[in-house]
Order: C-alpha cells, then sequence, then structure tokens
C-alpha cells in the first residue's frame, strides 16, 4: 500500500513538473533580457544608472552582474517590478538596476549580465559609455519625472532611494533625500546692488510637490526670472551623491534700505511614494511548500535566494511631507556718504548714458523731443530721471519713460529712456547745458559720473508770432474842421446798453473769473494732496483694475489675471491706508487693520486673498471656477473693507 502511494506521488510530481516545464517554455519563446542606461555618454564625476531588465519571464534565478572595473557602483542592486496592459496583451518586467560613477575618461563596454531563464543561461547585450572630462546633459531614454508627478518605478535615478528598508527610521530617510534650499550669489552686498536668490528643491525621491508659500521679500524691490514651465530638472551633487534639482523660484532683489535684511523660507507640501517591503510567500511559493514537491534533500526550486527579493510583493505608502528652505540674512551696507555727488539719484551698477535731441535747427513754433537712454547693468527698472536745467527761454515738460530691458538677462540689463519735451519761447541761438547722471559702482566702491555734451540751437522766429501793423486806411489822418460857437448836445444811449443781456455780459467775465479762480485752488490742493486723492478714488481705482482682470478671466489668461488681481488688492490697501508700495507687508496691513477696528473676519478673508492670488502666481490651477470665485471673493473683499472704513469713519 505504501509503495503505491509513494508511485503515485511521483508520477503526480513529474506530471506537473512536465506541465511547468511546457508552460515555461511557452512564456520562454517571448522572455526577453536586456541591457539599458540612463545615458550612453557621461563626464567622470556624473553618475549614471544602468538597468538589466528581465521581459515576461516566470522561471528565472541565478543573476550575475558584469565587472564594472572603470566604475564605481554608488548604489544597487536595486530590483524592481512594473506591469503593463497595451491592447489587451501584457508585459512583466523585472528590473536590475545599478548607480554608476566612471573613474576616469575613456570610452568603455559593460559587458552583458547573466540569468537562468526556464534552466538556461542567458546574457544580457553589452553596452557602449564615453566618459568625457566636460559635464554633459544626460540624454535619457527614459524621461525625469516633474516634482508634481509621482515617478514610477524603474524610471529614473529620483527612484533608487525609494525603498524603505526593514526598520528604516522613516522621518530620517525623507529628511536625507528631499529638502528645499535657497542659494543666493551674495550676502553682503550695498543699497540698490543685485541679489540673485534661487530657490531649488533636491529630491531623490519620487514625490508630488506643491509650493503653499512663497517668500515675501521685505525691503526689496524685486523682479522673477521666468522659468520653464513644466519644470525642467538638472542634476546635482550633494556630498558626493547625485540628486535632482527643481528650480522653484528665481529672483533678482534690490535692497531698498540697509541693515540686516532676511529672505523669508518658501514652503512645500509633499506626497512622497516610499515602495515598502511586503509579504516574501506569494501563493506560487505557498503551493510549493508541500513536502510532496520537496527533492530528496528537502529543496525545492523556488528556493533560490533570487526570488526572495525579486518576487516580494511590493507595497507602495504615499507619506505627507512639509519642508521649508532656511531663512538666509543678507547684510545690507549704506552708500558711502564722502564723495557722493549732487547729481546722484539712487543708481547702482555699471551705465552708460546717450544724450540726442531729435533736432537742432528749429523755430519757435517747433518743439524739442530730448531723449536720455541709460543703458547697462544693474537696478535699471529703479532709475530716476536726470536733471535737465534749460534756460529761462525754453519752457520743460515732465519727461516720459520707456523700458527696454533684456528678457531674463541676469544680472539685469536693458536701457531706460527718458524722453523730454522742451518748447523754445524766444528766437536767437542759445544752449542746453550738460546732462550729468551719477551711479555707484559696486565693483570700484565708487561713485561715476556721466555727463554729455552741450547741445547748441538755433532757434529761428516763427510764423505764429503776432505783429502789431499801424492802420492807413483813407480819410484816417485828415483833421476835420474847427466848429465855432456854441454847440449843442444831446445823449443817446442804444437800446443795448439799457437790456438785459448788457448787465449778463457784464457779469459773465467776473464769473468766469471766479469760476477759475475755483478750479484752479482746486486743482492745486489735490496736487499738493495726492494722497489724499489716491484715498479718496482707492475704492474706484480697484473695481477698474478688477474689470480689467475680469477681461483676462474671460480670455483665459491665468497670469496676467492673478497679476491685475493682487494688483487691484495692493494697490488699494496702499491708497486707502497711505502706505507706500515699498512697505507693504502682511504685517503692516494687519497692524493698520487693527488700528482701524477693522472686523477679523475681513481681515481674514483678505489675507486668504492675498495668499491664493500669491499661490496661483507660482502653481497656477486650470480650473475656471477657482479663478470665476477668486474675483468674486476680491469684490466682496474690497466691497466689505469700503464699508468697514466709512462705517468706522461714520
Amino acid at each position: 500500500m505504501m509503495k503505491s502511494l509513494v508511485c503515485i506521488r511521483k508520477h503526480f510530481l513529474l506530471t506537473l513538473l512536465a506541465c511547468l516545464s511546457v508552460i515555461a517554455n511557452v512564456y520562454a519563446q517571448t522572455s526577453r533580457f536586456f541591457t539599458t542606461v540612463s545615458s550612453n555618454t557621461v563626464a567622470q564625476d556624473q553618475p549614471f544608472q544602468i538597468n538589466f531588465v528581465i521581459e515576461n519571464a516566470k522561471d528565472v534565478g541565478d543573476f550575475r552582474p558584469p565587472d564594472f572595473k572603470y566604475f564605481n557602483v554608488l548604489q544597487g542592486p536595486n530590483q524592481m517590478q512594473s506591469s503593463q496592459w497595451v491592447n489587451g496583451q501584457g508585459t512583466e518586467q523585472l528590473i536590475v538596476s545599478y548607480v554608476l560613477m566612471p573613474k576616469q575618461n575613456g570610452s568603455f563596454t559593460i559587458a552583458g549580465a547573466s540569468i537562468r531563464i526556464n534552466g538556461n543561461q542567458v546574457k544580457s547585450n553589452p553596452v557602449n559609455i564615453e566618459v568625457t572630462k566636460t559635464t554633459v546633459r544626460p540624454q535619457s531614454s527614459q524621461p525625469y519625472s516633474q516634482p508634481q508627478q509621482h515617478a514610477r518605478p524603474g524610471g529614473s535615478n529620483s527612484d533608487v532611494d525609494a525603498f524603505l528598508k526593514s526598520n528604516e527610521d522613516v522621518n530620517a530617510k525623507l529628511k536625507k533625500n528631499l529638502f528645499v534650499r535657497v542659494d543666493v550669489d551674495k550676502t553682503n552686498v550695498y543699497e540698490g546692488e543685485q541679489i540673485t536668490a534661487t530657490y531649488k528643491l533636491f529630491t531623490r525621491l519620487p514625490t508630488n510637490s506643491a509650493v503653499t508659500k512663497v517668500p515675501a521679500f521685505k525691503g526689496f524691490s524685486t523682479r522673477d526670472i521666468e522659468l520653464p514651465n513644466p519644470p525642467q530638472p538638472t542634476t546635482e551633487m550633494v556630498n558626493g551623491v547625485p540628486f535632482r534639482v527643481f528650480t522653484i523660484r528665481k529672483t533678482m532683489l534690490f535692497p531698498l534700505q540697509s541693515g540686516t535684511l532676511e529672505l523669508d523660507p518658501a514652503e512645500v507640501d509633499n506626497q512622497v511614494r516610499l515602495i515598502v517591503p511586503g509579504n516574501k510567500n506569494n501563493r506560487m511559493r505557498d503551493v510549493f511548500d508541500d513536502p510532496a514537491f520537496k527533492d530528496a534533500w528537502g529543496g525545492s526550486p523556488f528556493d533560490d535566494p533570487f526570488f526572495d527579493d525579486v518576487f516580494a510583493r511590493q507595497e507602495y505608502q504615499d507619506i505627507p511631507y512639509k519642508i521649508q528652505s532656511p531663512v538666509v540674512k543678507i547684510n545690507v551696507k549704506p552708500l558711502p556718504i564722502a564723495g557722493k555727488p549732487a547729481s546722484f539719484n539712487g543708481a547702482v551698477g555699471r551705465f552708460e548714458m546717450k544724450v540726442t535731441p531729435n533736432k537742432t535747427d528749429i523755430t519757435t513754433d517747433d518743439a524739442i523731443t530730448l531723449k536720455v537712454a541709460i543703458t547697462g547693468q544693474g537696478n535699471i527698472n529703479l532709475l530716476n530721471a536726470p536733471k535737465l536745467e534749460v534756460p529761462s527761454v525754453f519752457e520743460k515738460y515732465d519727461p516720459k519713460v520707456a523700458d527696454q530691458l533684456n528678457p531674463n538677462s541676469n544680472p539685469l540689463s536693458g536701457t531706460r529712456e527718458f524722453e523730454y519735451v522742451i518748447m523754445p519761447l524766444e528766437a536767437g541761438k542759445h544752449e542746453i547745458p550738460p546732462v550729468e547722471f551719477t551711479y555707484f559702482d559696486p565693483a570700484s566702491n565708487a561713485y561715476k559720473t556721466l555727463s554729455s555734451d552741450p547741445i547748441k540751437l538755433d532757434i529761428a522766429q516763427g510764423k505764429k508770432s503776432v505783429k502789431t501793423k499801424l492802420a492807413t486806411a483813407p480819410g484816417r489822418n485828415e483833421l476835420q474842421g474847427i466848429a465855432v460857437g456854441p454847440q449843442s448836445w444831446q445823449l443817446r444811449i442804444p437800446l443795448f446798453f439799457a437790456s438785459v443781456w448788457f448787465w449778463l455780459l457784464l457779469l459773465l467775465p467776473v464769473v468766469v473769473f471766479a469760476g477759475l479762480s475755483w478750479y484752479n485752488k482746486r486743482k492745486d490742493y489735490w496736487k499738493s494732496n495726492a494722497s489724499l486723492l489716491k484715498h479718496k478714488q482707492a475704492n474706484k481705482v480697484a473695481l477698474k483694475r478688477l474689470e480689467l482682470a475680469a477681461r483676462y478671466l474671460k480670455e483665459g489668461k491665468d497670469k496676467a489675471f492673478y497679476e491685475e488681481t493682487s494688483r487691484a488688492v495692493w494697490g488699494y490697501i496702499s491708497h486707502k491706508f497711505h502706505i507706500p508700495m515699498a512697505n507693504l507687508s502682511k504685517q503692516v496691513v494687519q497692524d493698520r487693520l487693527a488700528t482701524e477696528n477693522i472686523n477679523q473676519q475681513i481681515t481674514s478673508e483678505l489675507f486668504a486673498l492675498i495668499d491664493n492670488c500669491e499661490i496661483a502666481l507660482y502653481a497656477p490651477s486650470n480650473s475656471h471656477d477657482v479663478r470665476k470665485n477668486t474675483y468674486e471673493q476680491a469684490i466682496q473683499v474690497i466691497s466689505d473693507l469700503e464699508g468697514a472704513l466709512k462705517k468706522e469713519a461714520a
């Protein structure tokens, strides 16, 4: 009886193994084993990834990597699995990857790896690697993932550290492999001297990241540098370890005051996807744990250690992780007092000046257009008009300002042009004195003054001049005869002088004079109280800006919409509370609203609106409803604030 059972068992085992062999042969017909690299051309100090891909293979084992004798192994082996279905056809891949760093320059061939598939030992294809001295941009066969998307296992170098090992501290792993830094090119500058601040996200993990708080640069004039959208990652080495780096903001800063200024941190919310080890004992292994499938020594074909890692069931875990950049302190020195020329008006950098009149031979009927062009590098967007002295025989008007800045230049460069209009009042030969422009050069730590040549003008008399002529009509110079004896006189008053129209016309000049006097006094009053006028018209100006924002909303111009909405809100606050735009900050506004006894709910809604606009400028939403709600919220907040201020004033 026992012999019969043993025979049946052996017969069943042989039949089952034969079936498995047939199935394995079917899979083997479509299985592949090949090698890929992230780049075939790398620099000597540039790491790259090599992947050994086993595709559609079920019976695998005995993996043997090649000899990396010309390369240092930074990480690996790392094992990943992926599945894909296209038109009903399934593809399963098992990937074994290494991160390598070249030891020297030259052209090298990495031999293929070997593995046992369906009982046969097979090798993958060799790959050629060209190692150069200079850094080259990697031409990856698989694109880098953006920080707004989850990277897929096996797709890029950022996934190398995505595996959470047993007993590994999650917080320590996140802190080590995901952080934000701010790079500044200078920390010790003069007032007005440019600083470039670059906020970067460093990651070696697959993450979905969103900027939740942008830095407020209090005490600086700012100009952002446009970044590619979607962001393009670069690779940087940190302590010998490669990181993917995303630039989230790059800004040119111009200090407006001296002292120690701080760059506020940027905050980023992340959803980090880690791969955690699951249950290694899959169903296939559970089936073959039956003693009937053990060999004479108690072993099993699935006891190969290769299966312990490769076929372990992998699970994903999304972990929220909030990070922020460190606060950076900037020491801003005041500009030197000694040697400061009278013509200095705040320009810092290196500049050139060109003064050009449109013509020099004119008449008193013509106007002269004098263009003063300042070209160079520095705080060119903050330049004030040079002082133009003209003789009393000219009438001068305020200049028009036009900028031609080089897009995305760093340091900021371009041209600011001031256009003066001058009217001659007298004919003759006259001269406009030289125009002086002074700037402070931080490189030489000295003031430098540019001066133009004097402009000589030959002014002829125009046709519009009034000339008096002597009346010479016939009979005008003849003398009348002298009357002899008494003459009779009779007073004759025309009917017009006794009419109502006479008195009305007599009073008309008085009324006009009084009206003009009142108008001029009112004009002078508002001119001398410009801030009061802005205060009075703040609500009207803000609603006008929101009308323009509504047009951008309708046209689908997201960035322009949020910029105009933000300008409307900040402009309203500046004009209403007499706060210069350069001094505006959330803290200043909050203190002023508290002084005016504004309801806390209105204050909270105001700051929520400002935060929404700031976040949307750097992390725009594609939802039309979100933008529409922002527009309605802006109108409501300004209306509520206006009503509260009127109520408080009453």
